[in-house]
Parts: C-alpha cells; structure tokens; sequence
C-alpha cells in the first residue's frame, strides 16, 4: 500500500490549507452577494435567503476542514498522525467525491468545468492523507 512520506504529506496539507482559505473567500464573496448566486450551487437556488443558508453552511464546513488541516500539519510535525484525523480526512475525501459527481451533473458549465477538476484534485490529496503515517 502506497504510504506517502512526511514531505509529501506536508506538501498536500499546505495545499489544502491555501485552497481551503481560498475557498472560504470566495463563500465570502458569495455572500456580500459580489457573485451572483445563480452560478452558485450548480446553479439550482432559488432565492438569495436559500443562497445565504447554503453559503453560511458551506462556509462553517469550510471552517472546520481548514481547523482539521492545520491539525493534521501540527501531528505530521510532531511525528505521529492519530487515527481520529486520517478518519476524517477519509471522511473528507468521501465529500469532495460526491461535491466532484454534483459538479459533472451542475446546470452551469461554469460550476462543471472549473470546479469538477478542483474538488477531484482535492478528494486526491484528502486520500492521500488517510494511510497510517509511519515516521
């Protein structure tokens, strides 16, 4: 089984901590309504308080993969990953899976060609990152 080392580990997590952050501007953004909410969410809502529930939703979730990221980066430094973190980034990886399958099947070709790639690459790294770490 493949077992990525440290630097590899540390690379991805540093990746998920910059897109993370990115992503919890643009939600930002979506929500001071700079971005039209109809390319938002595959371009199904239907109303900006259904946009202000998903965004806020969207962007706690968002909260808590980036506070999981920088708890990932602190136990690679200390050497020893527990399970409890490779579980939710398993957990993680199985979100990014299915925001991927939405993504090809969004109404806005914008939603299926600039982010299917994106959440594909990210479910990647998030299962990268679920093999027992062995220092």
């Amino acid at each position: 089984m493949w077992n990525p080392s440290k630097k590899t580990r540390t690379i991805a997590i540093k990746i998920l901590i910059a897109l993370f952050s990115l992503t919890m501007i643009f939600h930002v953004a979506a929500l001071l309504q700079l971005i039209p909410f109809q390319f938002l969410w595959g371009g199904r809502l239907s109303s900006l308080e259904e946009m202000y529930v998903m965004e806020t939703v969207s962007l706690l979730v968002n909260g808590f993969f980036l506070w999981s990221s920088f708890r990932y980066l602190y136990y690679i430094n200390q050497g020893l990953v527990p399970v409890w973190i490779r579980i939710v980034f398993g957990f993680i990886g199985i979100i990014f899976l299915l925001n991927t399958i939405g993504n090809l099947v969004a109404i806005t070709n914008l939603e299926t060609l600039l982010a299917t790639p994106v959440t594909a690459f990210l479910t990647g790294i998030c299962f990268s990152l679920v093999p027992k770490y062995e220092n």
